[in-house]
C-alpha cells in the first residue's frame, strides 16, 4: 500500500510487463500466438519525450518463469511497474508478479491496466500489493502520473491513500485519436512474435465498437465510440514495419475492423499501390470483420483479398435469430451465411466462433440439434466458448440478477472453463457440450477446401515450410487430446 506521494518525486526507471499466461498451456483458439503487446507500445510511445528509461517486458512471449521475472525486475530495478492485466483469468498471475515486485523493493509503485481492472478496480485494490489502478484508455493517464508523480488529480485513477481507495473522475478518451503517437515498437522488436511460426506485428486502424454486443467488453470500455486513424497514417506504419524483413503477416487488432466499409476499399487500394511500388513489404493480412458488413459491402472483399487479407474472424455466435436478437448483435443468420459465401468466394480463410450457454433455456437436446445443423456451415476453423460473464459486460449484469453466475475465480475466466449454470443446464453440463462441439467438428473443417484457400493465398511458400505445417497440425493435435482427455475424463467417473 501506498504510505505517501512526494509531489516532487519523478519516476526515472519504468518497467512494463506483460504476464507469461496460457491458458491451460495454450491459446484460447488452440493456434500457436504469440502477439506484441501493442497496449503497452502504446502507453511507452506517450513517455518516450519525457526524461525516463523505459522497457517492456513481455514474459509471455519469452515463457519465462517466476524466477526469471524476478532477476529481470532486480536488474533493471524499477521505480514504477506497470503490468498489463490482458485477460481476466491472468489477474492471479499478474498478482504475482505484484508480490514479487514488493519484495524486492516494497517503494517501487504498482499499477495495473487493462479491461478487468478497469471494471473492478475496488477488488483490485484490495490486494496489499497493488497501489494503483488505471481505467480505461492507458495513454495520457499514465503519462500524467509518470509526470506528476502523484495519482491524487490524475484523471482515470483509482488507488490507495491512507488506508482508503479513492477514484479519480474518468478520463475522456483520447480526442485527438487521429494523431495518436505511434506504438514504441523499438521497445519488443527483439522479441519473436508470431502465429503458426509466421512472423507478425499488429495494428491498430481504429479503436472501439458502436455496438452493443451484450457479452462483449468493448461497449463498456470504449463508452460506445468507434474513432479511426488516417489512412496515410496507417500506410505510414505499414511502411516502418517493413523496415524489418523477417516481417510476414500483419493483425489489425481493430474490435470492429470493418466499421466503415468505404474507408476499408481506400485503405486497400493504398496497400496495393504501396506494394506495387514496393514501398511496403507484401504483407499478408488478418482481421476482425462482422458478417453484416461483408454482405453490405462484397466489392470491399474483393479489395482486401487484392490487397493480402487471407484470413478473418468472424463471430457467429449463434444459429438461432432470437439468440442473435438477443446478443444485440445487430444482424440476422443469413447474413452469417452469404458472408462466409462472400469471403470463400474470395479465397479468403475463415475462424468462426460460436458461444455456448447464451441460450438461458435451451436444453442439451437443442444445443446438440443446433450444433449438428452448424456442420452445413461452410467455416475453415471453427472453435466453440462458453458464455462467460466478463466484468463490464450487459451479460454479466443479467446473470447476477438472475443469479446464475456459479463463480467469480476469475482463473476459471478461460472462455472454456463453465462459471455460470443455465434455466436446463448446469455447468458441468455445458463443458460436456463444450467439448462435445469440438468433437463432433474436429476443429478443421473440410480439409481440401481450407488447403487450397492456403496455397492459393501464401503460394507454395507455406507448403514447402515443413515447420509451419507441423505446427497447424500440432494444434489440430492438441486439440484432439483435450477432447478424449475430457471424455475419457467423464467415462471413468461414470465407471
Amino acid at each position: 500500500m501506498l504510505k505517501s506521494y512526494n509531489p516532487y518525486f519523478s519516476f526515472k526507471r519504468i518497467l512494463l510487463i506483460k504476464p507469461n499466461y496460457r491458458v491451460n498451456n495454450a491459446d484460447i483458439h488452440f493456434l500457436q500466438m504469440d502477439l506484441p503487446p501493442i497496449n503497452l507500445s502504446y502507453i511507452a510511445s506517450y513517455l518516450g519525450d519525457l526524461d525516463v528509461v523505459i522497457e517492456i517486458l513481455d514474459a509471455k512471449v519469452k515463457k519465462l518463469s517466476s524466477k526469471q521475472i524476478r532477476n529481470k525486475i532486480i536488474k533493471f530495478n524499477p521505480d514504477i511497474v506497470g503490468i498489463t492485466v490482458f485477460v481476466s483469468a491472468a489477474i492471479n498471475v499478474c498478482y504475482e508478479i505484484a508480490k514479487i515486485v514488493k519484495e524486492i523493493n516494497p517503494y517501487c509503485i504498482v499499477v495495473f491496466g487493462g479491461r478487468h481492472p478497469t471494471a473492478e478496480p475496488e477488488e483490485t485494490l484490495k490486494v496489499d500489493e497493488i497501489d494503483i489502478v488505471v481505467r480505461g484508455e492507458g495513454e495520457l493517464t499514465f503519462r500524467d502520473l509518470v509526470m506528476g508523480g502523484t495519482p491524487e488529480y490524475v484523471k482515470g485513477i483509482s488507488y490507495k491513500s491512507n488506508g482508503k481507495i479513492r477514484h479519480n473522475p474518468d478520463r475522456e478518451l483520447i480526442k485527438d485519436f487521429k494523431n495518436i503517437r505511434y506504438p514504441a515498437r523499438h521497445l519488443t522488436k527483439k522479441n519473436k512474435y508470431n502465429m503458426l511460426t509466421m512472423r507478425l506485428e499488429t495494428v491498430e486502424t481504429s479503436r472501439g465498437c458502436s455496438y452493443q454486443c451484450k457479452f462483449c467488453t468493448t461497449p463498456s470500455f470504449s463508452k460506445g465510440v468507434w474513432r479511426s486513424r488516417p489512412i496515410e497514417k496507417i500506410i505510414t506504419e505499414l511502411k516502418m514495419i517493413s523496415e524489418n524483413k523477417k516481417i510476414t503477416d500483419i493483425l489489425f487488432v481493430d474490435d470492429n475492423f470493418t466499421s466503415d466499409t468505404k474507408r476499408i476499399e481506400k485503405f486497400c487500394e493504398r496497400i496495393i499501390e504501396c506494394k506495387k511500388n514496393t514501398e511496403i513489404s507484401d504483407f499478408k493480412f488478418i482481421a476482425q470483420v462482422r458478417a453484416d458488413s461483408i454482405v453490405k459491402a462484397p466489392q470491399m472483399v474483393k479489395k482486401m483479398a487484392e490487397a493480402g487479407f487471407w484470413i478473418v474472424f468472424v463471430g457467429i455466435e449463434s444459429v438461432r435469430e432470437e439468440i442473435l436478437k438477443n446478443m444485440r448483435k445487430g444482424f440476422i443468420f443469413n447474413k452469417v451465411l452469404k458472408a462466409l459465401q462472400i469471403l470463400h468466394n474470395n479465397n479468403i480463410i475463415i475462424i468462426g466462433n460460436v458461444i455456448i450457454g447464451f441460450d438461458l433455456n435451451a436444453t442439451e437436446e437443442d444445443i446438440r440439434k443446433n450444433i449438428k445443423f452448424l456442420k452445413k456451415v461452410e467455416v475453415d476453423v471453427i472453435t466453440f466458448t462458453l458464455l462467460t460473464p466478463f466484468p463490464g459486460t450487459q451479460i454479466q449484469k443479467e446473470l447476477e440478477k438472475n443469479n446464475l453466475i456459479v463463480s467469480k475465480d476469475w482463473s476459471k475466466y478461460t472462455l472454456i472453463d463453465p462459471v455460470i449454470k443455465t434455466y436446463q443446464l448446469s455447468p458441468k453440463k455445458l463443458q460436456e457440450l463444450l467439448f462435445y462441439c469440438f468433437k463432433e467438428h474436429n476443429y478443421l473443417r473440410n480439409w481440401n477446401g481450407l488447403a487450397l484457400r492456403i496455397f492459393r493465398t501464401r503460394k507454395i511458400s507455406i507448403i514447402l515450410n515443413p515447420i509451419r505445417i507441423f505446427s497447424l497440425f500440432n494444434s489440430f493435435i492438441k486439440v484432439r487430446i483435450l477432447i478424449k482427455k475430457f471424455f475419457m475424463g467423464i467415462k471413468l467417473k461414470g465407471s
